[in-house]
């Protein structure tokens, strides 16, 4: 549960840094909810799609 709470924070952080810059950039005006929401549901599925793909090693025993 803490993993996922991170991943909303800081997702929701990095979104709102993120879609500061691109509206600056853009000259549009910055929607600080909805540049926020996106990044953080977007990191939530990334990080819950990619955890089945990434497996901790496994030690295995020599045998000779």
């Amino acid at each position: 549960m803490a993993k996922q709470l991170t991943i909303l924070f800081w997702g929701f952080i990095y979104g709102e840094v993120i879609g500061y810059i691109l509206s600056a950039l853009s000259g549009s005006t910055f929607e600080p909810l909805s540049s926020g929401l996106i990044a953080m549901v977007a990191g939530w599925i990334a990080v819950n799609c990619l955890t089945p793909f990434i497996k901790s090693p496994t030690k295995t025993s020599d045998s000779k």
